[in-house]
């Protein structure tokens, strides 16, 4: 096929409604109307001789033909980006959008500091978050995220990743539940209670239930739920306790009146990292290298100030209260 006959925009377009699988939304994306999104879209349609994209109850699905192709033009359409950006990132001046996948957890204790840095210093900068979900690496690959941030030990070799920070385990309360009374749950104990299980990806089963079973218990697992914030609610009117990242735990505890106990069982390692993830076909681009900066600095934050209502102080806010 001859590519002189293919307007570059007609890519841009085709790489938009592969990201949000809607034309109304891909041209919001990339300011476009909707009927302008369609009439770009036959045009491809006509080039390439394939339908690309077809209706369905959940929008426009790909085609077979689309899928083959959404890979080569994301990185195409990155190195043309890359070659006639400029070589800095000023991040005072930028006007530029980043999208991440994350758990609730993270939305709690990381992003309040990226948001801060934001304000203070990238005005222009804007992050979408999205909700972690099972088809994660399949959306970093085809770019509908540009990052992943989830609680792991691996990742595959196509993604660069980095370990933000690392986890232990604790069980989270109503203070007048029973099991309060201790300081480390005894395992069966902890066994027999009445379980919440919180899982991003909609998992009815986690790292835990792998490890009562090297020691021949099993937990009954009463309710299971997606989003960590409303684990705690629930746990807050029942008599159900859930097995919680720490950092997470204290802040629920904070703000809710709930009471942390350790957790008799944890990670295989002891500790789960917090990894950041993200294609390598992002590497040396300045802004992604500034943002993923921004994601190790928020981590780093969070280590030294905590995650409390009043985290902090920034030192830059710090200094101004002086």
């Amino acid at each position: 096929m001859n590519i002189a006959g293919i307007d570059l925009n007609l890519l841009h377009v085709f790489d938009a409604v592969m990201s949000e699988r809607n034309a109304t939304r891909a041209g919001a994306k990339i300011g476009m109307s909707q009927p302008a999104v369609s009439n770009a879209l036959n045009r491809l349609r006509h080039v390439l001789k394939d339908d690309l994209f077809v209706r369905g109850h959940d929008g426009m699905r790909p085609t077979a033909r689309a899928l083959e192709l959404a890979g080569p033009i994301r990185n195409a359409l990155i190195e043309i980006e890359k070659a006639l950006n400029p070589v800095a990132f000023d991040p005072s001046t930028a006007e530029r959008t980043f999208t991440i996948a994350t758990a609730d957890y993270a939305g709690m204790t990381l992003m309040p500091y990226i948001a801060q840095y934001l304000s203070e210093e990238a005005p222009g900068v804007n992050v979408l978050n999205f909700p972690i979900e099972g088809r994660l690496y399949e959306k970093l690959d085809n770019q509908e995220v540009e990052y992943g941030l989830f609680a792991g030990f691996s990742v595959p070799d196509r993604f660069k990743s980095v370990s933000l920070a690392t986890e232990k385990f604790v069980c989270l309360m109503r203070p007048d539940n029973p099991l309060a009374k201790h300081r480390i749950l005894p395992v069966e104990e902890y066994a027999a209670a009445r379980h919440l299980l919180v899982s991003p990806r909609g998992d009815a089963h986690g790292f835990v239930d792998d490890e009562l079973a090297t020691l021949g218990l099993k937990r009954r697992v009463v309710m299971t739920m997606t989003h960590f914030a409303p684990a705690s609610m629930v746990v807050l009117a029942s008599d159900l306790i859930v097995t919680v990242p720490s950092r997470f735990a204290a802040k629920c505890a904070q703000l809710f009146d709930l009471h942390i106990v350790d957790s008799p069982v944890g990670p295989p390692q002891g500790a789960s990292p917090l990894m950041l993830a993200w294609h390598k076909r992002l590497n040396e681009h300045p802004a992604h290298t500034w943002f993923q900066n921004q994601l190790v600095r928020a981590a780093a934050d969070m280590e030294t100030h905590g995650v409390g209502p009043e985290f902090g102080p920034h030192p830059r806010r710090k200094n101004a209260a002086e």
